[in-house]
């Protein structure tokens, strides 16, 4: 049986926490993984020794505690959107900042939204202008040493695997992957019909649960939604898969570490 890392995603944690201290929270929840953020103050600070600073206390914070930092996400590809051309610059000015940070503290996959649609454009082209963004880009992943893995996301495009697959079967599998969010499947897909088409293009994966009711759509911890972990389980099983699998979860109102501790339990218990 494969051995999946657990980690959780910054974001599961409210802002009033700080990133150290998150980490340290989950190391003491159980999590093997910690997932960091990139956003607008390390853009603004790329050049400085303030962002060599900031990101190498990251990693010496991480290596106490004894946490790995695998995989390094950001928020800013919703702002900067890669289907419009005149954002490139942009764009891979956000990719050089997470794969600086990466390469300071480890990492080896980041995440990437492939853009965001507009009605002016075709789907078609959606995907033509994303597949020549992300062949640009991993150039420059590929100097750095590190993966991107282009996530699933609720941006009204990719909504089938058939789509993703479709987007990546051109770029070099060896720098561009799949960053697989199982909750992000829902409503609309399976997450099973996503292992199963992609395979071994994914090289990262995010966990979350989805439940859909007549009045209410939630995001949540594992085992809260309608994801049949049971038949996620088996199939990464059968494929071998041992990379990162991290919650990204939103923090309970009542508590800002409850929230974390559940999902760490959760994912035990899928996979432990």
């Amino acid at each position: 049986m494969v051995h999946v890392r657990i980690g959780i995603n910054a974001w599961s944690y409210p802002s009033t926490i700080n990133m150290h201290d998150a980490i340290k929270h989950a190391k003491s929840a159980g999590f093997e993984l910690f997932e960091p953020v990139i956003d607008e103050s390390d853009l603004n600070s790329f050049n400085s020794s303030d962002f060599s600073r900031k990101w190498s206390n990251v990693k010496e914070i991480a290596e106490g505690v004894g946490i790995g930092l695998y995989t390094i996400a950001t928020g800013l590809y919703w702002r900067f959107n890669m289907i419009l051309e005149d954002q490139f610059e942009k764009v891979s000015r956000v990719l050089e900042t997470q794969a600086k940070a990466a390469s300071i503290i480890g990492a080896k996959v980041l995440l990437v939204v492939p853009g965001v649609a507009v009605p002016e454009l075709s789907y078609e082209k959606h995907i033509e202008r994303a597949k020549a963004t992300l062949s640009k880009l991993a150039k420059m992943a590929e100097n750095y040493g590190v993966v991107i893995g282009v996530e699933n996301v609720w941006n009204r495009m990719l909504a089938s695997p058939l789509d993703m697959r479709m987007l990546l079967n051109e770029l070099d599998p060896k720098v561009v992957g799949v960053y697989l969010d199982v909750g992000n499947t829902l409503p609309h897909s399976l997450p099973e019909h996503w292992i199963m088409t992609l395979k071994d293009r994914i090289v990262a994966m995010h966990a979350k649960d989805f439940l859909a009711e007549p009045n209410r759509c939630t995001f949540g911890i594992p085992l809260t939604g309608s994801v049949n972990w049971s038949n996620v389980k088996k199939l990464l099983n059968e494929l071998g898969y041992g990379g990162p699998l991290t919650a990204e979860i939103p923090p309970y109102p009542g508590d800002p570490l409850k929230a974390a501790e559940d999902t760490a339990s959760s994912l035990k218990r899928i996979f432990g």
